[in-house]
């Protein structure tokens, strides 16, 4: 007698660990953190970055924007340091957003219209207006929209 009222007591004991343990996944499952889905920036936003990065001369931020394909193919934007060295040698004191605009996005390339307003070093003011073509690059360092042609004579067109 005395082994059965032991079994059953074993038995309602771990019954009653299988029952919290559930509980506790339960509670578990329904408050673990959220994951939040990461929004790469725009394409507009990659070109406002662009500008805002060189008027803030934060290069490394700057070089950021520019595809991998491009700095493999400009010399000047090889190596961050490359980059920073012809940024610097622009005498480009100020740069002033007037207006970017998004005009075309097919989800692999997209266009950017940009006005911005150049202050050199000797006080001289000069208005641009351009478009930059962007690519969505997956397989990119850091992937997103990236600048494909953002200056010089080459184009990232791979």
């Amino acid at each position: 007698m005395k082994n059965d009222s032991t079994n059953k007591r074993i038995l309602y004991i771990g019954l009653a660990v299988l029952f919290v343990i559930f509980l506790v996944g339960i509670i578990w499952a329904n408050n673990k953190p959220k994951t939040e889905e990461y929004e790469f920036p725009s394409p507009k936003e990659v070109v406002e970055q662009y500008f805002t990065a060189w008027n803030n001369k934060n290069y490394v931020n700057m070089y950021a924007t520019f595809s991998d394909g491009f700095k493999k193919i400009e010399p000047t934007a090889k190596t961050l340091q490359d980059f920073k060295n012809y940024a610097s040698s622009q005498n480009i004191e100020e740069v002033e957003i007037v207006n970017v605009e998004e005009k075309s996005n097919n989800g692999e390339t997209a266009g950017v219209d940009y006005d911005i307003i150049f202050t050199l070093s000797n006080g001289q003011k000069s208005n641009y207006e351009g478009t930059f073509t962007l690519k969505y690059r997956k397989g990119d360092i850091i992937q997103g929209w990236k600048l494909i042609h953002p200056y010089g004579e080459n184009i990232d067109t791979g």
